[in-house]
């Protein structure tokens, strides 16, 4: 039965054990997607992912794979979404050839190596991280389809005129938009195998995303809603060497993290995930900025008046995150607001010297920069909060997406 985060989030705090790193580790494979997809590919990646999980987990039992069996996002031909088929590709559970990611430390060597020496289909396969932007795309997920459907005319506004799409999702979470400019993360792992709950995942979540956010000097906490919000404070930035105990002192100060949602009305991150059979899937939206629409486009993505009404749209850049989000409720959180990494650190409370060298209109660092950041402080989650016992992950290597295919096929 899936477990879906926003029915876990809601519910008493759950005690997650930290514990530190032995030697013997597994690794997270990392797949980012320079260029903007579409939102279907995104899930045919994913869904191969997955395949590849299940698939060794009927291994050890003895079972037969079927193909398909376990397609749980729908996907067919790598890149169509149909709703209420399942006609997915199996895949083996080799590792992945590894590369040492942007940042790793280069005497850790990984470079065409797999855990425990030569990848053999006996090895579990490793955890995955994608990250990726997409066309513009609004999903809702199963909460929101059980307690409020999408009619056929809403899905008609939503889609209106092909300038986004539209897909229901077994993800936990309520309707959100997706669109170039923000980073959306998707990780499978195998829950059992890192000693986590499903509970505990959400929180890792929270923590890798507030931590990456403390890296450009945004201060953020969670409450009660779900997702990642920005915490008001007297100054939204930290500069210089505060970034990183700033970011180790929201990771731990739990207690502070989860405070009145009154102190806090803009969101920065939605996240929404699927547990079946212990394995994870979906993930975050990490809103970075507002990206510009191509000269091909314009006059196509207007703004009605209604939309620079709302606290969401910013007039400086007016562009795919303004648009998207401004047309919607995100997240079924009414009188609330949605932002970004960019937008936060221009604040006229930020840092001084920070907001005069800064360029509204653009962001200084790239997606793949905050994804790199980001597959780091998850390593850091995993170890952190991985069961007594159990391996921890010691570093992070790049994939593309030819590995994934490609597996899937052979």
């Amino acid at each position: 039965m899936p477990t879906y985060s926003s029915a876990l989030i809601t519910q008493p705090r759950h005690q997650c054990r930290y514990h530190q790193q032995p030697d013997d580790a597994m690794h997270l494979a990392h797949l980012h997607i320079p260029r903007s997809i579409p939102y279907s590919h995104s899930l045919a990646l994913q869904n191969a992912l997955l395949e590849r999980h299940f698939s060794y987990k009927d291994a050890l039992r003895g079972v037969s794979p079927v193909r398909g069996a376990h397609n749980v996002n729908n996907v067919k031909d790598h890149g169509t979404v149909e709703l209420g088929k399942a006609t997915a590709t199996s895949t083996p559970s080799e590792q992945f050839s590894r590369t040492p990611a942007a940042g790793a430390d280069a005497g850790s060597n990984v470079a065409g190596r797999a855990r425990n020496g030569k990848p053999t289909s006996s090895s579990p396969p490793d955890p995955t991280l994608l990250t990726f932007s997409t066309h513009p795309t609004y999903t809702v997920g199963r909460r929101h389809l059980l307690a409020n459907p999408i009619s056929k005319s809403q899905q008609a506004f939503l889609t209106a005129e092909g300038l986004a799409t539209f897909h229901a999702s077994p993800r936990g979470g309520l309707l959100t938009y997706h669109a170039p400019g923000q980073l959306t993360g998707y990780i499978v792992a195998d829950l059992r195998r890192h000693g986590i709950t499903a509970r505990c995942w959400v929180k890792l979540l929270e923590e890798s995303v507030m931590r990456t956010c403390a890296h450009w000097g945004v201060q953020t906490m969670r409450t009660e809603d779900p997702g990642v919000w920005i915490k008001n404070t007297t100054s939204q930035m930290a500069t210089g060497s505060d970034r990183l105990a700033e970011g180790r002192e929201q990771s731990s100060a739990h207690d502070e993290a989860e405070g009145d949602s009154s102190k806090s009305n803009r969101k920065i991150c939605a996240i929404g995930v699927q547990v079946s059979r212990g394995i994870t899937s979906h993930g975050i939206g990490l809103n970075i900025f507002d990206a510009t629409f191509p000269v091909s486009l314009e006059g196509r993505y207007d703004f009605t008046s209604t939309q620079t009404r709302s606290p969401t749209y910013d007039p400086r850049t007016a562009g795919y995150l303004s648009w998207g989000f401004s047309r919607i409720v995100a997240c079924g959180l009414e009188g609330k607001s949605v932002t970004w990494l960019d937008r936060e650190r221009s604040r006229p409370d930020a840092d001084a010297d920070a907001r005069t060298a800064r360029d509204p209109t653009s962001f200084d660092s790239s997606l793949e920069d905050v994804a790199n950041v980001f597959a780091r402080e998850v390593v850091r989650g995993l170890n952190d909060m991985r069961g007594q016992g159990k391996e921890a992950v010691e570093d992070v290597y790049r994939i593309e997406e030819r590995d994934v295919f490609l597996a899937s096929t052979s």
